[in-house]
């Protein structure tokens, strides 16, 4: 599957390479959630932290920094790639920290309905196994794939985002509980005025296999960015994530983020 992966990234990178840096129209550009991915290919990278709260029984937790990268070849195509590291704490056990599952995603972009600002996006995303079965982070050994499919509704004091994918874990062990699972994201992004966006998000999966098939999370995340001295370039933002549904993977979850775009 790694030769794979290797070999469709080269294909559309040589691709893209041979239509690069032409001009284009002027392209349908969303401003990017904290926790919904942009459907607009942007060139761009991000630093994320992730703090997720736990109580199955135990008190938990784990800080997650992130560092995004995404390239825009087009304006109709990127190549995304996120690096996380967890370090976990959980009541009455040595803390452990490692590099979690890495994520490259490829994102392309239709405008045929520009003209009434919507845009479409579909793409793949892989998962790396870059984790660590041992110490629970992540996973050394199952590699994920999760086509998607998203739209974008822009108008001048709104953006609504939405997403729909299924992620399709490969290279399982018999005692792995990792599952084929339909996943769904919603934004909403208000634009009251050019230096603020508050933001109310919504995220969940449903599996669709394995022992807990049918088993339903949805969080609820109300956020905020700002673009600092009106700058064209950085955004920052921070939003709070609850779980609205009575199963859930986490009991409370922060995210602060900044945005460079180039």
């Amino acid at each position: 599957m790694m030769k794979i992966v290797l070999v469709l990234s080269a294909a559309f990178l040589l691709q893209a390479n041979v239509f690069a840096q032409h001009h284009h129209e002027e392209e349908l550009h969303f401003s990017h959630p904290l926790i919904v991915e942009s459907p607009s290919p942007d060139t761009k990278i991000r630093f994320d932290y992730f703090y997720h709260r736990f109580r199955n029984g135990e008190r938990a937790g784990e800080h997650t920094p992130r560092v995004e990268f995404e390239y825009a070849f087009r304006p109709t195509f990127s190549i995304e790639t996120n690096v996380p590291y967890t370090f976990r704490n959980v009541e009455g056990e040595p803390r452990t920290s490692h590099t979690d599952s890495i994520e490259v995603a490829l994102k392309f972009a239709n405008f045929h309905f520009k003209e009434h600002h919507v845009l479409l996006v579909y793409g793949v995303s892989f998962e790396l196994p870059t984790g660590s079965d041992e110490k629970e982070i992540g996973s050394s050994h199952i590699f994920g794939v999760e086509p998607y499919f998203g739209v974008g509704v822009k108008r001048p004091k709104l953006e609504v985002i939405g997403f729909s994918s299924v992620s399709v874990p490969t290279n399982k062990k018999p005692a792995d509980d990792e599952a084929t699972a339909l996943g769904y994201q919603l934004s909403f992004l208000f634009k009251p005025t050019p230096a603020i966006q508050p933001l109310l998000e919504f995220d969940g999966q449903t599996l669709l296999a394995g022992k807990e098939r049918g088993r339903t999370v949805v969080n609820v995340s109300p956020g905020i960015k700002f673009r600092p001295l009106h700058s064209e370039h950085w955004q920052v933002g921070a939003g709070i994530g609850f779980p609205v549904t009575s199963t859930h993977d986490f009991n409370t979850r922060v995210v602060f983020s900044a945005f460079y775009h180039f």
